[in-house]
């Protein structure tokens, strides 16, 4: 049987990279060396050796954040797959494309005191999408095409019907050093070229007639309001798409830093966009006959106390995946392609003869939105010769380049985005981590970003956040582009002041 587990982790990875993947996050060990030997071996791989598992899950999710496509991570047997958890969280989470290869000891191990020994049949449990069991290396021909039909499985299953993380199990035995067989090489090599069947995502449209409700829905509204939640780079909608959506039904468009319309929308013509929505929305504020959401909700907890003030607002979720909709008020769901539904939405909108023009109420929104921005700017220009945390956001935001990348972190940072910068043009492409929004792996994360961006990279991130991930500047160490990281030392946050524990007596002062 010589060879056959050199060919096999041969054919395992050349198969992945044929199904679209192109980034290997390698973190070293024993088990995993025939796998990590080959797509060190191959011309169709760009690998990079990130030791800590953790760290290495974050940084697979960058790059896939900026892709759009799955890249492969390889760890060694035992308890290295579970330091990947985190990430596999986020990824399900948010719908990140991710594959992870756990490599594993022989059956007969099982059970049995053997050394890095762990069950790790679906070790992510329902945060995978999909878990195949690869098994033992075997060099039957059936064996060896369902190897490679499997492999197309799993990089498909990444990011359709639900993106998000897949887990591969494969088993080796000892040696596992490279080691060949002419015969079962050529076989392998005659698989390879005849590749896998061809396996495409397809292209989900909402029908005509839901279409041409919500149209009537929005032509009947005499107010109504585009707001762009969080969304992913490799995702973005167009922005000429919501520029042409604004246009064809008269709605204000509000948008969020991490939707990657705000930095970008300011130079289409004809788009009411309003960029103080944080302290726009509060509940005593009048509400628009209709709201269309695209993709998942705003960050800004005074959207959900809105929204709790006007229960019976006509709200529309337009989104990829999921049901983005956690205060359950919604009045519709059309899932689907985003681009594709909105693009089809605005073309039955312009089938009407009139076109329609701002309402009242998108006027008195804007009006608001400029006065509220004077009382910002008077507040950040106030002359006390210091520097505070609001100014530095700011002061960092505006010198970023165009193309350039923004990875922002969670609690304040991200909030602080969109309380204190203003829409513009050619302003950075932003990545968050609002799947689970959690503090785990920015570092990495941002790092891997830079990788696939290839572009000046900047992250900005909270105390808590950096001390979190500090094992990620060992991967930092790794990007070959301008990498930057802006640390708001700021004692944790102090988010918790903001909630209404704060005003409960005796909390005053305390470090919630």
């Amino acid at each position: 049987m010589s060879g056959v587990l050199t060919a096999w982790a041969r054919l395992l990875v050349e198969s992945l990279a044929a199904a679209g993947v192109r980034d290997v996050v390698l973190s070293p060990g024993s088990r995993n060396t025939p796998f990590v030997w080959v797509a060190l071996e191959s011309s169709r791989l760009c690998c990079h050796t990130i030791i800590d598992e953790r760290s290495a899950g974050f940084v697979a999710l960058g790059q896939a954040r900026i892709s759009g496509a799955p890249s492969l991570l390889i760890c060694t047997s035992g308890s290295a797959g579970a330091n990947y958890l985190p990430a596999v969280v986020e990824a399900a989470a948010s719908g990140t494309p991710l594959l992870v290869l756990t490599v594993d000891r022989p059956f007969e191990l099982m059970d049995c005191s053997a050394p890095q020994t762990i069950d790790q049949t679906r070790l992510f449990g329902a945060h995978a999408r999909r878990f195949f069991e690869l098994g033992m290396p075997d060099a039957e021909h059936g064996a060896l095409s369902a190897l490679q039909r499997r492999a197309a499985a799993a990089a498909l299953a990444t990011q359709y019907p639900d993106p998000g993380p897949v887990h591969l199990n494969a088993r080796a035995g000892k040696p596992l050093e490279p080691s060949h067989d002419a015969a079962l090489d050529s076989r392998v090599d005659a698989l390879l070229e005849r590749g896998a069947a061809r396996a495409g995502r397809p292209r989900q449209l909402a029908g005509q007639p839901a279409i041409g409700g919500l149209a009537e829905a929005c032509a009947g509204a005499r107010s109504g309001l585009i707001v762009c939640g969080p969304g992913s780079p490799a995702t973005a909608i167009p922005q000429r798409t919501i520029a042409r959506l604004a246009r064809a039904t008269g709605f204000a468009v509000f948008a969020e830093a991490t939707s990657q319309q705000r930095f970008s929308l300011t130079a289409q013509p004809g788009v009411a966009l309003l960029d103080a929505g944080p302290w726009l929305f509060e509940p005593g504020r009048r509400a628009p006959e209709l709201v269309l959401q695209i993709g998942a909700p705003p960050t800004a907890a005074g959207w959900d106390r809105f929204l709790a003030a006007h229960p019976r607002l006509a709200r529309h979720v337009i989104a990829e995946r999921g049901w983005p909709d956690p205060r359950s008020s919604a009045t519709g769901l059309w899932l689907g392609d985003p681009a594709a539904n909105l693009e089809a939405l605005a073309a039955a909108l312009e089938a009407h003869p009139a076109q329609p023009e701002a309402s009242p109420w998108v006027r008195s929104m804007l009006k608001d939105n400029q006065q509220i921005w004077s009382i910002v700017e008077e507040e950040l220009g106030a002359p006390d010769g210091l520097l505070d945390e609001p100014g530095a956001v700011r002061l960092l935001v505006e010198a970023l380049p165009q193309g350039s990348v923004l990875v922002v972190g969670n609690s304040l940072p991200v909030r602080e985005l969109d309380l204190y910068c203003r829409a513009r043009s050619g302003g950075p492409v932003v990545c968050s981590q609002r799947g689970a929004n959690g503090i785990d792996g920015l570092i990495s994360g941002a790092a891997g970003a830079a990788l696939a961006a290839g572009a000046p990279t900047t992250l900005l991130l909270g105390d808590v956040s950096f001390l979190h991930d500090i094992g990620g500047l060992y991967a930092a160490r790794s990007v070959p582009v301008p990498f930057t990281i802006a640390v708001l030392d700021n004692g944790g946050g102090r988010i918790f002041e903001q909630l209404p524990l704060a005003d409960v007596p005796g909390m005053d002062g305390a470090r919630l």
